[in-house]
This record gives structure tokens, sequence and C-alpha cells, in this order.
């Protein structure tokens, strides 16, 4: 229950903390961003800290405290978490938030209620909350959580103070994923295919990143070398899995990246360069680093950036709602192609 825990979200974390140490606390705040960036653990800090007696510095719990251990462990009388009840906050929910914000805290100086995920409230649930928003007791704070704001009534968003969370940087989702959950030297490919939210990133384990990954190699290998014939076999292998589909064309597209960076290390500098530095930082596929350069010296680089554009196009063409068979059909064809041109290239 520290500032130090909410990583890589410094504009978020001032906010909050400022807010603390001037003793200037507003009636709501709305944190937003993606899912598994960091929202509800900073807003966990932020009502330990409202409702530590020890003896900590302004704007920081102490953790040590009777008030802090009962925030961490979800039973401090004036904390009040609303969640939703299957999968909507139901306008009952919201008038029982309203009788409970009448009342006094009972321990403390602050009663606090924490709303997540806001955007599962309907309108008929939203415009109740509205109602205490606008004349809230002196002695409540309403801290709001979402990670998408187009359901939200303006109306609603306007009486919160806005707390903006971005998605994390590669290095630090990395880094999390190896102190927090394990992650090893899967750590970089959870992170990059988790696009900056740890929820995303450990939606599979260690061992499922390197399964799929390898798949997706394996993928690449049986198109490189087997020609159109194969290309259509795998298509037809893969007409009925969309979902994995798209997650191997994703980690595909983090292997070939690795490939050119891999070429870049492996060939050396061109005329007038400085060498360039170890790809290890660069890579995603760290631990199969030796087999990526040895692959990178093999394949031209223009091949690499035509399959790119493949993968690229072809999510293009599943987000304008071209069948996933045709859209198959095509990826699969141009990888088999762009193979055969390589191959002549060399011949």
């Amino acid at each position: 229950m520290k500032w130090e825990g909410v990583r890589g979200q410094a504009a978020a974390v001032a906010l909050l903390r400022g807010a603390l140490a001037s003793g200037r606390i507003a009636h709501a705040y709305l944190l937003t961003g993606p899912r598994g960036v960091g929202k509800t653990t900073a807003a966990g800090v932020f009502v330990a800290a409202l409702m530590c007696q020890g003896q900590a510095p302004a704007g920081e719990p102490c953790g040590q405290c009777a008030a802090c251990r009962d925030v961490a462990a979800g039973r401090h009388p004036d904390v009040h978490r609303v969640e939703p009840e299957g999968d909507v906050i139901r306008i009952e929910q919201v008038r029982q938030v309203q009788r409970r914000a009448a009342l006094r805290p009972v321990r403390g100086r602050w009663q606090v209620f924490l709303i997540e995920p806001a955007e599962a409230a309907g309108e008929a649930a939203q415009n109740a909350l509205l109602k205490v928003l606008e004349e809230p007791p002196a002695s409540t704070v309403f801290i709001l959580i979402a990670h998408q704001t187009t359901p939200l009534l303006p109306t609603v968003v306007s009486r919160c103070v806005p707390v903006r969370f971005g998605r994390l940087p590669r290095e630090v989702a990395a880094g999390i994923l190896r102190e927090q959950f394990d992650y090893g030297d899967a750590a970089e490919l959870g992170a990059a295919l988790g696009d900056g939210s740890i929820w995303q990133a450990t939606r599979w384990s260690p061992a499922q990143l390197r399964e799929r990954r390898d798949k997706a190699v394996a993928l690449w290998d049986a198109l490189w070398h087997g020609g159109p014939a194969a290309a259509l076999e795998q298509a037809q292998a893969w007409h009925d899995r969309r979902e994995e589909l798209l997650e191997t064309v994703d980690l595909l597209q983090l292997w070939l990246r690795d490939l050119l960076v891999g070429r870049y290390v492996s060939q050396g500098p061109a005329a007038g360069e400085a060498a360039p530095a170890a790809a290890g930082p660069w890579v995603v596929n760290v631990d199969r680093y030796d087999e990526l350069l040895h692959r990178a010296a093999q394949v031209p680089v223009e091949s690499v950036l035509a399959a790119l554009e493949s993968l690229l196009a072809f999510r293009r063409q599943v987000q304008q709602h071209v069948a996933l068979r045709t859209a198959a059909d095509v990826l699969f064809l141009d990888l088999a192609a762009q193979a055969r041109a390589a191959a002549g290239q060399k011949g």
C-alpha cells in the first residue's frame, strides 16, 4: 500500500499525492485508462492514505496502523466497494450508496465509496449517482474507476476530478511480470503482447505464451518452406480458429520484428555508422535470442518487411469485417509468395 507500487503512472500519482499533501480533497475522482495499468492499485493507496492514523508524511499511508491494515484487507467500515451484480451496477445499489453517504463515518474523518467499473452502471443508476455527486456530504469521497468512459454520462464525468492512466511502458510492464508474476524470460513477450496492460498480459501463463509463440514460428516456417500448397493447407486449418489466429498473427509480428532487430546486429554497421549495440534489450523473444540472430542472417530484410506489411493488411481487413476465411487465404498466399521471391533472390 505504497505509491512506489504504482509504476509507470507518474502524472496520475502526482495528482493524487498532491491532493493528499495539500489537504484539498475533492468529493469525487474519476480514474480512467485501460484495464490493468494500475488504477485500482492507485485507488487503494489513495484510500489508505485518507484513512491512515499513523505517523506517515502527508500524502502517504503508513501501512502499519489498524486503518491501513483494514483498508488493505477490505474490511474498513468506512470504505464501501460498489461492484456489478452480474454484469451491471443496479440502481438499487446506487440508492444504497445514497443512504450510506448520508451517515457519518464510523471511525475516521472520511467515508469512501469505490465504484468499479463505473461504466457498468446503466443510465438510471448513473442518474441516481449524479444526485449524490451534485450534493455530496462533506465527509464523503467518491472514487469512480472506469476502463472506458464512453458509457458514462457527461454530467457524471463533469462532477469528478479526472485522473488519467496510460498504458504502461514495455519495460515497466515486463518488470512487473517478472517481479510479481514470475514470468522470467517470458516477461518481455508478455509485456509486448499485453500492449501496456498487465491484465491483458496475464491472460496467458509463461508456458502458454511460449507455446503459442512457437506455433506462430512454426506457421512462418511452414509457409516459408512449403509454397502455395502449404499456404492453402494452413489456411484451411486456421479457418475456424478466429481468436487463436488473431493472437498468432500478433505473435508472428513480434517474431518478425525481432528478426529485423537481430538482422541489424548480425550484419554489423553500414559504412560510417557506429557499431550496433547488442540486440538483447530490444528483443521480445529473449528465450530464443541466439536462434533469432542465426535466423536473422538467413532472411532478407525486404522479405521480413513485406511479411510485416501482409500481417498489417490482414489486420486491417479483419477490422473492416472482411470474411476471416478470405483474409486468411490472402495472408498465407502472400507470405508463401514472399518466400519464393526471397528464394529467387538467393538463387
